[in-house]
């Protein structure tokens, strides 16, 4: 082992799908590295999203339509989005930059910069996957996005001409498509269509349980604890204090979702941070009813069966980290879920996560401008479990100083300093 990277111990904050992508990179590197979380590896976002490889995640959820749109989006328990009253002037100078990404040109660039990047989601994610021996969980059986009315399939259609031009594979879905390939569905669909490369995870939080294992087997130091502050030490490198221990490092990965502005520091970017609360609604005994996750488009949700059951997950709820579950999202998706799927079982355990959200749906990946061992790695929305292992790639090759996979520019924590 390089003796320089022996004695260049690093710290990677969060133990989620990019935290711990992060650290088996950096361990595969050469380096020492240290994971820390003050939860369970997996236990956050990464537990309870859709568990779907969205490769074809390109499309942002900012979009020219919500300009018009949004009022009515806000407006009664029947939507996909919900904002807190209570929380809205908190929220509404990242909701203003939200909005002005909205704008086409915005929207295209974002595009491409996620395209860019999930272009090497599979590969990069596949190698601490196959590492991991992780393969048995990993299920390829397609994904398919479905319409309930005709209009709405017809609004979809420049959309789906983008993700095509990223390189996404999709086949068109009639009526009778989506019988054939999901007979317990509920013939209120106008149409749909099938993204043929996507593969869902059948149970995330043991694929990441797996990859530390991995991790730790290999020489890599997990630490269960609470990450309180990052201060500059006497030797110019970063002390991670904790609420029972302070660790010195010369370099720390800062990946800690939506919690990674909570930690006190001057070495952190005022980076406008917030997050898009989802939800979840399991149905124990009626993973069978599906072959393959099934997302609808109208309701912001996707039925995706896993090893625990069948899970409805998605919404979007802006209310902050404080606030506690909304019982109305939850109602909301299991309304959905028995209109399209009336064989459907009984209810069982629900979740509240946090999605790290920027007002431009890309993450930051690169180094604070206050202190060059900080490196930022978080705010990847719906698609943490996609962009996990890029973005430990990428994180890797900046610690290291190699040329990036690539272009690092659209993700550069300096482009909000405006």
């Amino acid at each position: 082992m390089d003796q320089a990277k022996e004695a260049a111990k690093i710290v990677v904050i969060g133990a989620g799908m990019v935290g711990v992508c992060c650290a088996l990179y950096l361990q595969r590197a050469g380096h020492r590295v240290i994971l820390v979380d003050a939860n369970e590896p997996g236990s956050g976002a990464s537990y309870g999203n859709a568990a779907t490889f969205a490769s074809y995640a390109c499309i942002p959820v900012n979009h020219p339509k919500l300009l018009t749109a949004l009022p009515a989006l806000l407006w009664g328990s029947a939507r996909p989005l919900s904002i807190s009253l209570t929380y809205m002037p908190t929220m509404l100078p990242w909701l203003l930059s939200f909005l002005r990404h909205c704008r086409r040109t915005e929207v295209n660039h974002i595009i491409r910069a996620l395209g860019v990047l999930l272009a090497h989601a599979e590969d990069a994610a596949m190698t601490l996957f196959r590492s991991a021996d992780a393969l048995n969980l990993i299920r390829r059986n397609g994904t398919i996005y479905l319409y309930s009315s005709e209009r709405s399939l017809a609004g979809a259609q420049d959309d789906i001409k983008r993700r095509r031009r990223q390189g996404v594979a999709i086949t068109e879905l009639d009526i009778s498509d989506i019988q054939d390939l999901e007979p317990q569905l509920a013939s209120v669909f106008a149409g749909g269509i099938l993204y043929d490369d996507g593969f869902q995870l059948l149970d995330p939080q043991q694929i990441i349980l797996k990859m530390v294992e991995k991790f730790a087997a290999d020489g890599g130091q997990v630490l269960r604890e609470k990450v309180t502050s990052l201060a500059r030490n006497d030797s110019g490198d970063i002390q991670v204090i904790g609420g029972s221990r302070s660790i010195s490092a010369r370099q720390v990965v800062l990946a800690a979702g939506a919690r990674s502005q909570t930690i006190r520091s001057g070495l952190i970017d005022p980076l406008p941070l917030d997050t898009e609360r989802g939800y979840h609604v399991m149905f124990p005994d009626s993973a069978t009813l599906l072959n393959r996750p099934v997302g609808l488009a109208d309701a912001g949700l996707y039925l995706s069966p896993l090893n625990l059951g069948l899970r409805a997950a998605g919404t979007v709820e802006l209310a902050g980290l404080n606030a506690p579950p909304n019982p109305a999202r939850l109602a909301y998706i299991e309304r959905w879920v028995h209109r399209v799927l009336p064989q459907v079982g009984q209810r069982g355990d629900t979740w509240l996560g946090f999605r790290p959200t920027l007002p431009d749906s890309l993450p930051v990946i690169g180094r604070s401008s206050r202190h060059p061992g900080l490196i930022y790695a978080f705010g990847h929305h719906h698609i943490g479990i996609t962009l996990g292992g890029i973005t430990g790639k990428l994180v890797q090759q900046i610690i290291d100083g190699h040329p990036p996979t690539v272009d690092l520019t659209p993700y550069r924590p300096e482009r909000f300093a405006r």
